[in-house]
């Protein structure tokens, strides 16, 4: 079953049920759908209260996916249909305590789930009953034509409550050839301070993904670039910096 069936099977199950008109794609499968590029990353993000465990569970019922893997603290639960996994989550706002990366979660609007997402190019939802796609920054379609990593909102805001974001702009930057928007530029800057709270375990898990890349050596000048390497890697810089000093 390839995904434009897993997500037909969605919309017939849905129709005429409370989740019609409240359920949206989102995230990394709208971008890519906008891109023209393939992917099975499905984020559904659906606009009721705890409505992610409720449309997981109301596919489970009608035997569409698999059991449901309910996460309490985040709103969300996860499905597996035809061997692809599915992301609900209830549209949600969060927040933060200082130094603490697992936010507060209640149940938010829909513009309210988007601003909080890390950057516009990210942020696009797509209706499942009529694939229209909603820019509700308005500025998701037009960043990805003109090739910009941009914050949702404020950098301070947005890399303050997850540092990990400042890696995830360098990371896309990289995968789509892409320019960081200057204030977004900045604020990685300001903030790159921050990620020596992220846990060893997440910062490795995207380092790895951005080596990964087809081509990652402009991810490891970004790092250098953005004083982020020395909270990866601080033995790569101080090799870097003693090949620089050799050399004057």
């Amino acid at each position: 079953m390839k995904t434009n069936e897993i997500i037909s099977a969605i919309k017939t199950a849905i129709k005429d049920t409370e989740f019609a008109g409240k359920r949206f794609l989102v995230g990394g499968f709208v971008r890519d759908q906008v891109m023209g590029n393939f992917s099975d990353d499905i984020d559904i993000v659906v606009a009721l209260p705890n409505g992610g465990r409720k449309l997981a569970k109301f596919l489970h019922e009608k035997g569409i996916s698999s059991r449901p893997v309910i996460y309490d603290s985040f709103g969300t639960a996860l499905v597996e249909i035809a061997g692809i996994k599915v992301e609900l989550v209830m549209t949600r706002k969060e927040s933060y305590r200082d130094k603490n990366r697992k936010p507060e979660v209640e149940t938010g609007s829909l513009k309210e789930d988007v601003f909080r997402r890390d950057f516009t190019v990210n942020s696009l939802l797509m209706d499942i009953i009529s694939e229209r796609i909603i820019d509700l920054t308005k500025k998701g379609i037009s960043d990805i034509q003109e090739g910009i990593i941009r914050s949702t909102s404020s950098p301070d805001i947005i890399f303050c409550e997850d540092p990990l974001r400042m890696l995830r702009a360098i990371r896309f930057a990289n995968r789509f050839n892409f320019d960081i928007e200057t204030t977004t530029k900045a604020g990685i800057l300001k903030n790159s301070r921050m990620l020596k709270h992220i846990s060893w375990e997440r910062r490795r898990d995207e380092l790895e993904k951005m080596l990964l890349q087809e081509n990652p050596v402009p991810v490891l000048i970004l790092l250098v670039e953005f004083d982020l390497m020395q909270h990866l890697i601080p033995e790569l810089l101080a090799l870097i910096n003693l090949a620089q000093g050799a050399r004057h």
